[in-house]
This record gives structure tokens, sequence and C-alpha cells, in this order.
């Protein structure tokens, strides 16, 4: 066997014995497929070429996403400013201190769905048709809108009983068996299940709630469904896509590259033929409600 022969052997033997070095990727969690933050997460995966090291990892919404946040189960997450006001603020939990906003992103929508209003006896109308309604009623939710509901019946003084479900499809058969009076949802409109829904079965209640006892972190917005007539006085609270405030190089290195790739993307983002219609309302040039990952 010749000299050049056995190298070769010699070299093959070495490069199969030699491991590939393991892929460091950072989870996500965003919510269930169809959710804005799930669109709005693959949107930026198809103009930020250097996010192949994230993952995604569909949840129930923003309780669910901060508590794998802070219990180091997923790197990023999409959540509800409120949510993360009220772990800091209301929980008192000292981890929430650490967390950082990557991206400041899109106002959500409050929805309030609410069964058509019947009326009964001479023409008295029953059912609700507005937020201070459901005084001494039931109110589903589920994910982040149930601690959106919990605030709300605290500034509004509307006393009421705010049942939590573990998704959206059993607070919605609660509400069609009666079990609720309404159900609160916050997503960005349009949200596609919204507009699928029946304007023979349902209607979207204003939030009637004045705006000074709102006035923390709830902005005045209107929902627009053409299926549901004009628009709808609401609120709305911002989204926010957050990390916990690593240092170590590489994962440093990684998320300042997606921050700045959003940044620099972002007219692509708005403009995209099929990008979700929410990033048009995303500034990320205004000061974040919540620190910022630097």
């Amino acid at each position: 066997m010749n000299t050049i022969y056995i190298k070769l052997l010699s070299l093959i033997a070495l490069l199969g014995s030699v491991q590939a070095a393991p892929v460091s990727f950072m989870d996500v969690a965003t919510g269930a497929r169809g959710t804005t933050s799930n669109a709005m997460y693959k949107d930026l995966g198809r103009v930020c070429t250097n996010a192949a090291f994230l993952r995604e990892v569909h949840t129930s919404g923003s309780i669910e996403n901060v508590d794998l946040l802070l219990g180091n189960k997923v790197s990023l997450a999409f959540v509800q400013l409120d949510v993360l006001k009220a772990r800091d603020q209301v929980d008192h939990d000292p981890r929430a201190k650490e967390i950082r906003t990557l991206l400041p992103l899109n106002p959500d929508e409050l929805h309030l769905i609410a069964p058509v209003p019947k009326k009964g006896f001479l023409g008295r109308t029953t059912g609700i048709t507005k937020y201070s309604d459901l005084k001494g009623k039931r109110l589903g939710a589920w994910g982040g809108s149930f601690v959106t509901a919990n605030i709300l019946r605290a500034k509004s003084g509307v006393a009421m009983q705010v049942l939590s479900f573990p998704e959206r499809e059993q607070a919605i058969n609660a509400l069609n068996a009666g079990q609720v009076d309404a159900v609160l949802a916050v997503v960005g409109q349009p949200a596609d299940w919204v507009k699928a829904l029946s304007p023979q079965q349902y209607v979207l209640a204003p939030v009637d709630i004045a705006p000074e006892k709102l006035k923390d972190f709830y902005q005045p917005a209107r929902l627009i469904y053409p299926q549901f007539g004009s628009s709808v006085p609401t609120y709305s609270v911002q989204r926010l896509l957050v990390t916990r405030n690593f240092k170590t190089p590489e994962r440093h290195q990684q998320l300042l590259a997606y921050q700045n790739c959003a940044k620099s993307k972002l007219s692509e983002l708005v403009e995209g033929q099929g990008m979700h219609p929410k990033w048009a309302e995303v500034d990320l040039t205004k000061t974040s409600a919540w620190p910022l990952y630097k």
C-alpha cells in the first residue's frame, strides 16, 4: 500500500471522528397558530435571514410566555405590556427587572365579544351592549387577556366575575353555552378568527371606560370590522418582543444583530406583500415603555 493512499485513509478516519459543533438555538414563545405574534415572528424570519438560530414555541399567550421566559424555558417572548407590568408591580416578581425589550411592537386592541342583545317584553334590550353592562356579570378571558380583564375591572370599578380559560376555543364555547356573558380578547386587529365570527350571533361591544382611568398604558383605539358595522370604541395595549438581559458574547451579538435587522428592514415589513398589517403601526424609534436590550 503506497504512502499517499495510507495518508488519505488516515485523513478520512480523522474527519469521520470529528463531531459537528452543536447549533446554539434560542426558543421564542409566540402564541397559537394564526395569532398576531405567530404571524409577525414568521415575517421577521422572512426578512432577517440571520434569525436561523431562533425556534418558535406555540403557547396560550402572554402569561405563559412570561412564565417560560422567567423559568429559562425560552430565550425570547412576545408579551403584552400590561402583563409584564403586572408581573413587576402587582406580583412583585424580582426577576421581571431582568427582562429587556428587544423590539417594541404594535398595539393590540381589546375586543369585547358578546352575544347579540335580545329585545324582550316592551322592547327592553337584554344582554351586553357595552363594557359597563358587565356589572354583576361574568367575563371570560384566556392568556394575557385574563390579566387585562382583571386590570380593567380594578380600574373601572365595574364589579364582575372574571373567569379564566386555557385557550380561546374554550372561552368561546363557554360564551355560546351561556356560562359567561362576554369574553375579552386582546389581539391585534384585524384578527382572522374575529373576522370569521357571525354578526348574526355576536357583537363587538364598546369599552366605555373613562380614559383618565386607563391612562397608564392603555390607549384609546377603535375596532374596524365591516361586518360589525361602524367602528367600535375600545383601547389598545402595546405588544413587545422581550428577552432576558443576556451578557454572554455569542448571545449578545446574535440578539443585537436580530434587533438591528428588524430596524433596517422595517419598511420591507410594512410594505412587503403578505406581511401582517400591524407592521404599519410599529415605531422602532419610539421610546420603549420597558427597558431596551442594549
